[in-house]
């Protein structure tokens, strides 16, 4: 095959793997490539929604809520389905892998058919909770169900993605999420901009970009040994435990981490609307940097993964150290970056001096605890694939408290910001403990593993 990363793929059980810091690399630069333009599509459908006439980006705001949420949960599925991908191909099962997608894509569409009918239903009701005014309100009601029901259909794109990235097929993979990636945002800019559609185009982008994805995804996997129809039919008994175990565990942590973001917001609330703003520009500004954190977890888990389906068990700690002196590294680049361009970064964002001071001081308090904070993220991460789900959640909720109450006791005491970036930046620090946790993980799993 022409695919780099398919090279380690074609082995079987009890044979050689490549380097870790190899495995884990040649995955983890894809992975961080479309986490980042998903991000920057996000950003992007905001951005061309504000230049639309209308309320069109207002009512957009009040999807984000609901939409966060979906996103949340659909990360689960896609990761649990990942995972079993990853550990199939470890053991050379690739007729497990279209079984296991199958039955993911049937639990959502029966739970999160539910669901989303339920949100389409109440779309009055959350009308009232948002506040809509009356010449808005029939268009954020139909927004959010036309919304909805095109979202519905992204899953089965993802699922492909996500099969083909768990068994080492990654180029085919970003093709996948990058094509959905790129149909969004032509949507939106085309037709939303160009013919006057308005916010309507994006649920036509969202359906649009679910329904070429999945016929490129269909295609491409029925290029690989993992083009099993038959298996479409057959129910896979992980499928609950994958979801129950590593699914519904991701969609608590980033159903958390939207918590938190709203209990910074409600901590400096009393700062004034520049001081909010400046640090929801810092905020995204950071998430972004951490992406890269992000895709080195998932890639290291999933190299965790296929080795474990293999039986290559006395690998499992090398590659979890592998996976976080890699994070450190980059962080410490990344840190160091992130603090030098702060201020014009901040400014050229912004466009108000005011707003940009405050972003820049963030940053400048946090940006150097990266190379901390980057590795912590990256173990959380994997620890997450592999069956420490729960363990994270735990340890994400220890954090993100401590970071608030503590956060905002500071604040009361010492009247300023600062006083919470300080106490992010502490925290930051103090989160060096989780490294070691996930170290330790890796050498419990392989223990079990070995067990008789």
């Amino acid at each position: 095959m022409s695919e780099a990363t398919h090279e380690e793929s074609k082995q079987g059980p009890g044979e050689s793997s490549p380097p870790e810091w190899t495995a884990i690399g040649r995955l983890a630069g894809p992975m961080a490539l479309v986490e980042v333009v998903d991000f920057l599509v996000l950003l992007g459908v905001v951005a061309l929604m504000g230049r639309m006439e209308g309320d069109a980006l207002y009512v957009r705001s009040l999807y984000q809520p609901v939409g966060g949420a979906l996103i949340a949960v659909t990360a689960g599925f896609v990761i649990s389905n990942q995972v079993a991908a990853s550990i199939s191909r470890g053991r050379n099962r690739p007729q497990d892998v279209m079984a296991v997608a199958a039955g993911m894509a049937r639990v959502w569409a029966a739970a999160g058919g539910v669901v989303i009918l339920a949100l389409a239903v109440s779309a009055p009701e959350l009308a009232d909770l948002f506040g809509v005014p009356g010449p808005v309100r029939g268009s954020f009601v139909a927004f959010l169900r036309w919304t909805l029901a095109a979202e519905l259909l992204v899953i089965a794109s993802l699922l492909c993605a996500s099969s083909l990235r768990g068994y080492g097929r990654i180029r085919s993979a970003t093709a996948i999420t990058l094509t959905v990636a790129v149909v969004r945002i032509s949507c939106v800019a085309g037709l939303g901009l160009g013919t006057g559609l308005g916010m309507w185009s994006v649920p036509v982008g969202a359906a649009s970009a679910g329904l070429i994805g999945l016929v490129l995804g269909l295609a491409l996997v029925r290029r690989t040994e993992l083009w099993h129809p038959h298996a479409l039919r057959t129910w896979n008994p992980q499928v609950r435990s994958l979801l129950t175990g590593v699914g519904l565990p991701v969609t608590a942590t980033m159903l958390l981490v939207a918590g938190y973001g709203a209990a910074m917001l409600w901590a400096l609330s009393g700062f004034g609307p520049e001081v909010v703003a400046g640090y929801s520009v810092a905020s995204a500004l950071q998430n972004l940097v951490m992406l890269p954190g992000l895709a080195l977890g998932a890639a290291t888990a999933v190299v965790i993964n296929q080795r474990r389906g293999a039986g290559s068990l006395d690998t499992l700690e090398p590659v979890v150290r592998t996976g976080l002196w890699m994070s450190a590294g980059l962080y410490v680049v990344l840190g160091g970056l992130t603090w030098l361009i702060r201020e014009p970064v901040a400014e050229w964002i912004t466009g108000s001096p005011d707003i940009g001071v405050e972003a820049s001081r963030y940053l400048g308090t946090v940006a150097l605890t990266y190379a901390v904070q980057g590795p912590v993220l990256t173990a959380l991460t994997l620890m997450e694939q592999i069956g420490g789900g729960y363990l994270a959640i735990a340890l994400n909720t220890v954090y993100f408290t401590l970071i608030v109450v503590a956060g905002k006791l500071a604040v009361e005491a010492g009247g300023a910001p600062q006083d919470l970036y300080d106490t992010v930046a502490v925290c930051n620090f103090l989160g060096v403990s989780v490294v070691v946790v996930a170290v330790r993980y890796a050498a419990r799993v392989r223990r079990a593993a070995s067990a008789p």
